[in-house]
């Protein structure tokens, strides 16, 4: 346990999510107890029942940005912590100060959607900022891109334009 509550506040600004499936049948002061005795911070989810290939309690299991099973086993095994730093390599922490609202976890201006470009190609991504002629896409890995506004579809351009800041949503020809 102490282990996954160092892993929880060493990589949870880079995405890290720990969720703790309780599959033992422990009481709810147990779990209370445990809970503040390590000073975990992540879910702990009573009720749970254990996956049929499980080997073992602890068992972990853990998930690449792209959704991807990357590691399976028991949380000491040196694989495991190989396995989070790898998944987590390519994810951009925003600085907490930044201008596009601070933060990895900072709310979109836009939530994440697909998005058309002018030739009809689909982007998935949220924005997290509007710069001038440019804006700042966040793809679903955590990677921020600009991309210029004038290349997206007429509709998306003026999705833009409304949740631009200091827009009061209407157009210039209203």
């Amino acid at each position: 346990m102490p282990h996954l509550v160092k892993m929880d506040k060493k990589y949870s600004k880079k995405g890290l999510r720990i969720l703790a499936p309780e599959v033992q049948g422990s009481s709810v002061e147990a779990i209370e107890t445990l809970v503040k005795k390590h000073k975990i911070n992540y879910p702990i989810m009573k009720g749970s029942t254990r996956a049929p290939n499980m080997k073992g309690i602890p068992h972990s299991v853990v998930f690449n940005t792209a959704g991807e099973l990357v590691f399976e086993g028991h949380p000491m095994d040196p694989e495991f912590d190989k396995s989070i730093k790898k998944a987590l390599k390519d994810v951009e922490v925003a600085d907490a100060d930044a201008d596009d609202g601070g933060g990895l976890f900072a709310k979109p201006l836009i939530a994440q959607r697909i998005w058309t470009n002018s030739e009809g190609k689909p982007l998935v991504a949220a924005v997290t900022a509007i710069e001038g002629e440019n804006v700042m896409f966040k793809l679903k890995n955590g990677k921020k891109i600009p991309y210029p506004i004038a290349k997206l579809s007429e509709a998306d351009q003026k999705l833009i334009k409304e949740a631009s800041p200091g827009s009061d949503g209407e157009s210039e020809d209203e």
